[in-house]
């Protein structure tokens, strides 16, 4: 594609912003970035990273409204559950495909799905956790208090006691 192509095509971003090209920027022999201008001529910059698709108008991610919209992820908050009993702090959160996956509260983990941050962070109902520990020949397997994950259940299921893990989360 030709440079001169870009010049005053439309642009329109993911969460509909639009204007048209008005510079191509290079660097080191590179295109860097799209200057546009929207309706009202207030310029905004496009990295050429986050284009999606050139066509008749350029389509792009808007990298700058996400941005501006993320919040920053705090560790060490208080955790409760659904009932206001304190369960312990916010310790980490695992990763994956940049996804926040699961959450860890001390040595307890959760599905990110199931909590809900603010100032403090809520285990939403629906998460399951033990309310009374799974024993097998007199011995403790799973203590009281440990949210049902897919590990939890596997090791349940390991030791015989899947369906006992099961009913002792209602």
């Amino acid at each position: 594609m030709k440079v001169s192509l870009f010049y005053g095509m439309k642009v329109e971003s993911s969460s509909g912003k639009r204007g048209y090209v008005i510079s191509v920027n290079v660097n080191g022999g590179r295109l860097e970035c799209l200057v546009c201008a929207d309706e009202d001529e207030n310029e905004f910059s496009v990295d050429v990273k986050n284009i999606i698709s050139v066509k008749e108008s350029i389509k792009f991610e808007d990298r700058e409204s996400a941005i501006k919209a993320s919040t920053p992820l705090r560790l060490g908050k208080p955790v409760y559950d659904n009932d206001g009993m304190y369960m312990g702090t916010l310790t980490d959160f695992s990763v994956e495909k940049n996804v926040l996956s699961a959450a860890f509260v001390g040595r307890k983990k959760f599905s990110a799905d199931d909590l809900v941050c603010g100032d403090a962070v809520i285990v939403k109902s629906k998460a399951r956790v033990l309310k009374s520990d799974v024993k097998k020949d007199g011995r403790v397997i799973l203590k009281r208090g440990t949210p049902l994950t897919p590990e939890v259940l596997q090791k349940a299921q390991q030791e015989g006691e899947y369906v006992q893990t099961n009913l002792k989360t209602l």
